[in-house]
């Protein structure tokens, strides 16, 4: 499943842009969610985190790590959710819509219902992919 979504993405110095993304869920993929940015590249940069973790967020301030998401106190409360993505030296802040978020974990939910994802896992298929996997490989998943 693919969503298209725009999120404002926060800036110290200027207004606010919106930057276009890309909401994913697989049932390859069961416990994740991807954030996916498009690029002048042929390949986007993808964040995988859990789903837990962004329906977590929508309700209280969720994550210690890279991805830490919470929902904003605003005029009209719970209507925005701040989504924070850090990697060395950086970070990046974006804000969305609540309801955006709640339907495209309600579509998850569709897919892959919380509390079954263990049902759709194939960890054959995960143990042969850390065998073939080089040593010392680099590649960061998020």
């Amino acid at each position: 499943m693919r969503v298209p979504v725009v999120l404002e993405l926060l800036r110290t110095d200027r207004a606010p842009v919106p930057a276009q993304v890309e909401l994913r869920y697989a049932r390859s993929e069961p416990y994740a969610v991807l954030l996916a940015f498009p690029t002048a590249h042929s390949r986007d940069v993808v964040w995988r985190f859990s789903r837990g973790l962004l329906a977590q967020g929508l309700i209280e301030a969720a994550g210690e790590g890279d991805v830490r998401v919470r929902p904003l106190d605003t005029p009209a409360p719970a209507t925005v959710v701040e989504i924070e993505l850090r990697w060395p030296g950086e970070r990046a802040v974006f804000r969305a819509p609540r309801t955006v978020l709640q339907e495209y974990l309600a579509r998850t939910q569709e897919i892959v219902a919380f509390g079954a994802e263990h049902e759709w896992l194939d960890l054959d298929h995960a143990v042969a992919m850390l065998r073939v996997a080089p040593p010392g490989c680099s590649e960061q998943r998020f």
